[in-house]
Order: C-alpha cells, then structure tokens, then sequence
C-alpha cells in the first residue's frame, strides 16, 4: 500500500480497532488500552505514513476553524449574491460540528502561502479561481500539505486539487442552446472579469453552442469589462449596445444583477424590453423574479455548493477517502418573460 494512498480508515482496518481510537491514539489525549495503541502505532510505522491529522497534532492542537479565501482585491465592493450563499452553506455545515469559519478577503496569492505557513486553520476552501494561480501551481502535491484544501472551481491546471464547481460550461452550453430555440441568432453578451475561471468556462459554453447552432460568433457584440462591479458592466454594456447599429436581438448577461442593469439603463433611455431587446441573466437572485419585466435566468445553487465544499474538506480532514474528488452541479433553467419568442 502506498503511503499517499493510506488514510485513518485504513490503519483503523488493518489494526482491527475503530478511527477514533487510532484518531485519540494520533493525538494522546485520550485514554487508549496500550495493547491496542502499540498496535496502532505498529501498523503506522510499518505502513510508513504520517496521517495529517498527526501533522496536525504536532503543531498544537486543532484550531477548530476552516478558512475560506476569497480571491478577490480587499478593496473590492463584495456583493455577489451566490458567493455570499455558498458562505452560508460553509458557515452551516461548519456550526453543525461545531467549527469557526475564518474569511479571508485577499488575493490567493498573498493569501495561501501564507495562511499555509501561519498554519492558522485546519483546511481551506478557495473561491473565485482564476487562470493563473501561481500559488496553487507551486504545490505539486496537495495530500503532503498539513492543510487540506478545497476549490470552488474546476479547472485541469488545478485537477490535483479536490473541487466542488458549478458545471460551468455545460450550463452555459444548454441556457445558449435554449435561447437559440426561442429563435434567437444575433446573440450578444456582457461579462465582467473573463480572467475568472467560472466565466471563462461560460463563454467556452456559449461559443460551443453557437458553432454547433451555426451562427457566427460577432465579436462586436460581446462586451467584456475587466474588474468593475456586475452594475457598472450592466450600465457599460448598454451603453456599448445602444452605439451599435446593427443591435442583437438578445443580450445574455453572465449575472443577474448585470441583466438588471442593463435592463435598467436601455428602459430609461426608451427601449422596452423584450420587444426592442430581449436579456437574459444566471442565478436567479430573488430580486429577478420582481423586476420589470421578471427576468428570464438560470437557478444556480450556491448554498448546496457551500455544503458539498465543506463535506468535502471534512471528510479530507477526517482523513476518509473522497468518493467524488470533483463535484458537479447543474443549473435549472427559469423561464419568464424577459426573453421573447421571436419565431
């Protein structure tokens, strides 16, 4: 048996006892019959695997607090809507075993290395991946780390990390596909912040259904805006549509709160939406549903992504296998009346 491939549960089986005793035998502080912990211990050596959770020991007691790294600039304005319900997941599972959660708003680069040396939490969940994370890329091997960590995005740069992501592409493959059977061809949209992982899988979603679909991609009609809030590039992206002289007939924004801000902007400027321009959104935020007109958007699960992540991490820290080192979630498509028929 390889030593990287050796979890408690299976020093637990070849010593014949359960996983909390070899779990109290790993941290001493709970009384163990001393034939079964020289067992225990046996078994350890001639496996030759130090567990984490011994890792753990040696440096002092659990911290009872996981940490979750918002990739993001702390000056930056925070309101996504399904960040802030996958927090509430991770917060939630993590009360029920009693566990703090620790959020840290700060570039992973800055952050990781060194909330991995401080060695201030017992796992790490990371949220907000994007292309290139140097820190993430500097650790070849995530099961020699003293911290597990867990990620909020798929990517294969990254595939050696355990993760728990929104079935990006897909779903933005299906919501592409749908809008074109409401006959739709001249399709534009609006992204901010493409250097994301999540929304760079989205446009890779939205690209595939177009060429299957036979329609030209028209980068004139593809706005994307670098590090501003989800309203700016709302209001942006309309001005942007406004100037354009030949207009697409629907604009699929890659947030609600992007929809609604378009929305917003073309409506005070005379256009009704759908029958001028039909838009479309992803999340479906409870605020969508009572705009005028309620909008057309795709169900995306933050707090089931929140308590998936935090089962994950725990089952890491508890030293179990994973059965499952990348979870899926697919998105719901809500239909209402933002988006228009038009054959």
């Amino acid at each position: 048996m390889e030593k990287k491939n050796i979890v408690i549960s299976d020093i637990a089986r070849i010593a014949g006892v359960s996983k909390s005793t070899v779990s109290r035998v790993l941290t001493g502080n709970s009384f163990v019959e001393e034939s079964k912990r020289l067992k225990i211990l046996k078994v350890i050596k001639d496996t030759g695997y130090i567990p984490n959770i011994a890792a753990r020991s040696l440096r002092g007691r659990s911290t009872g607090t996981i940490g979750v790294i918002l990739n993001l600039d702390p000056n930056y304005h925070f309101t996504d809507y399904i960040s802030m319900e996958t927090l509430r997941g991770i917060s939630s599972e993590a009360n029920k075993m009693g566990l703090k959660v620790s959020v840290i708003i700060e570039k992973c680069t800055h952050a990781l290395p060194r909330v991995l040396k401080d060695q201030s939490v017992d796992g790490l969940i990371v949220m907000g991946l994007k292309k290139n994370e140097s820190a993430l890329q500097s650790i070849d091997n995530p099961e020699d780390l003293e911290i597990p960590i867990v990620l909020l995005n798929y990517s294969q740069d990254f595939e050696r990390f355990p993760s728990v992501s929104f079935s990006n592409e897909s779903n933005a493959y299906d919501f592409t596909m749908y809008v074109i059977s409401m006959g739709h061809i001249n399709i534009g949209t609006i992204d901010n912040s493409s250097d994301i992982l999540s929304v760079k899988n989205r446009m890779n979603g939205a690209r595939t259904a177009l060429d299957e679909s036979g329609i030209k991609y028209n980068s004139d009609w593809h706005f994307v805006f670098e590090d501003i809030n989800a309203g700016d590039a709302g209001r942006k992206g309309a001005e942007k549509f406004l100037q354009l002289k030949t207009r697409p007939s629907v604009i699929i924004a890659s947030a609600d709160d992007i929809a609604i801000s378009f929305i917003a902007t073309v409506t005070a400027l005379g256009l009704k939406v759908p029958d001028d321009v039909s838009v479309v959104g992803v999340d479906n935020i409870p605020i969508s549903k009572y705009v005028h007109p309620p909008l057309t958007t795709e169900k995306v699960e933050g707090y089931r992504r929140g308590t998936l992540a935090f089962r994950m991490l725990k089952t890491l820290l508890d030293e179990e296998r994973l059965q499952e080192r990348h979870v899926y979630i697919r998105s719901v498509i809500v239909e209402r009346e933002s988006l228009k028929k038009i054959r």
